[in-house]
């Protein structure tokens, strides 16, 4: 119960303030919980760790642990956990296990150990209710939700990600059970685009979008990501890369979109990416300055 923002056990004694515990509050709120769900655990998302508090108040790390409980062998693609440490907000999704079906609620808290440490409670309970496991026009409420998922993250026209994905911070777990420090993001721009549509019709230009997200996608590796931020503009997210490979390939992928469209480039690179939107601005900046550099300097050669 909470009086105050401060959490008591029944008998009495504090669990925790808001979504800060000390070692012992979260022994005795994980206590509390444990008999009433399926699973209640600490998870680190940023590596999958599942996390264990050990007696002397220090955490136990086993990584690349928290999705086998639905018996993946790589990060859950909906991994709610990471968003909800990103967010800082609490996020629920359904998980599944053959044919039984879970709602898993992550919160994310703060421990106070020696130094203060941002971990997720996962709670996890099994779903009862028939109507879910029912199949509708054919299909189970898994592939439903896996559609629905599909639908939130992808743009409509080019099946590139969209803007949502990025700000979201989405493209740093694809493909990936820890998240990168080191990040290079190529931003390009279709040249004259305005001037297909006009002369052309929108049909064209549609067709010239798609086929630069596919030239796109068709050249990235399993955990980068191609992304449509709107109109004729996609970045290409490319996380463990030095400069210098994310130099090689802005030139390799204008390359290949020069069979389909003309488009200016730029780039920007960091061996230290933060997890905040101001921190993702400047690096979209950076790469924006490079690419309108290139524009001038192609119109100037004109």
């Amino acid at each position: 119960m909470a009086y105050n923002g401060e959490y008591y056990d029944q008998g009495g004694e504090a669990m925790g303030t808001g979504d800060r515990y000390t070692a012992e509050q979260m022994r005795r709120t994980l206590a509390c919980l444990a008999p009433i769900f399926d699973v209640v655990r600490l998870v680190d998302p940023r590596d999958t760790a599942v996390l264990t508090l050990e007696e002397d108040g220090t955490l136990r790390r086993e990584p690349y642990q928290c999705f086998r409980v639905w018996d993946k062998a790589c990060r859950c693609k909906n991994c709610t956990s990471i968003h909800s440490m990103l967010g800082g907000c609490q996020r629920t999704k359904y998980e599944f296990i053959r044919d039984d079906v879970f709602y898993v609620v992550s919160r994310p808290l703060t421990l106070l150990l020696a130094e203060e440490t941002p971990v997720v409670l996962e709670i996890v309970s099994h779903v009862s209710d028939q109507l879910l496991l029912e199949k509708e026009d054919g299909k189970s409420f898994a592939q439903r939700l896996d559609e629905l998922q599909e639908k939130l993250y992808r743009d409509d026209l080019t099946r590139a990600f969209n803007r949502r994905y990025f700000s979201e911070f989405t493209f740093l777990h694809r493909g990936l059970d820890f998240l990168p420090k080191k990040l290079g993001l190529i931003l390009l721009d279709l040249r004259q685009f305005k001037q297909v549509n006009d002369t052309q019709g929108h049909l064209a230009g549609d067709r010239v979008l798609e086929e630069v997200a596919r030239v796109l996608s068709d050249r990235v590796r399993a955990q980068d990501s191609v992304i449509r931020l709107g109109g004729d503009e996609f970045v290409v997210t490319l996380p463990n890369c030095e400069e210098s490979v994310v130099r090689r390939k802005v030139e390799e992928l204008r390359a290949a979109v020069a069979a389909v469209a003309q488009a200016d480039f730029g780039y920007a690179c960091t061996d230290a990416f933060e997890t905040s939107q101001d921190f993702l601005t400047r690096l979209l900046d950076e790469a924006d300055r490079r690419m309108y550099e290139e524009k001038r300097r192609n119109a100037s050669a004109r």
